[in-house]
């Protein structure tokens, strides 16, 4: 069980570390560099990441911490129910409910919106329309950045509660 827990923790916090990393600085300097740089800059960076299978890495990495977390809470609750009613449990809980929620956004949100304005783009698409769909995609992002960004203290605090 020890080396259960140590493997599942390594998992939990270095994916949990790259998937709010990649998310600040995606949202707070990557998207804003793209924006001001263009959009034949933009494109060209967004096809190179694509080719380095960034948005294939990032859904994987943060099954794996959601996953790895459910399995940790399932280990240190025991099974019992009651442990989700104490401060710690229940912080732990809600903290991975938000990281949980941040991924469906992503997922359902921020990358069909990318895709659809992507495709517009290259064929000339309306501006408006692409306009519309970036702005979508920004807001899910700073939306899931921030339930990330409280997923991670509440993780971090969780334990001391």
């Amino acid at each position: 069980m020890a080396a259960e827990l140590l493997i599942l923790r390594l998992v939990h916090i270095l994916g949990g570390i790259y998937w709010v990393g990649a998310g600040l600085f995606s949202t707070f300097y990557l998207a804003p560099a793209l924006k001001a740089s263009g959009p034949a800059v933009a494109g060209a960076v967004m096809s190179h990441m694509q080719r380095r299978h960034m948005f294939t890495v990032m859904p994987i990495v943060a099954i794996l911490t959601m996953l790895s977390g459910i399995r940790l809470m399932m280990i240190v609750s025991g099974g019992d129910g009651d442990w989700f009613l104490h401060r710690a449990g229940h912080t732990y809980s809600v903290a991975g409910a938000l990281a949980i929620i941040a991924f469906v956004l992503s997922l359902v949100v921020t990358r069909p919106a990318m895709v659809k304005a992507g495709k517009l783009a290259q064929s000339g698409g309306d501006a408006a329309t692409i306009a519309s769909l970036q702005k979508r995609a920004s807001l899910a992002t700073m939306v899931a950045v921030v339930f990330l960004i409280l997923a991670a203290a509440g993780m971090a605090i969780a334990r001391y509660l």
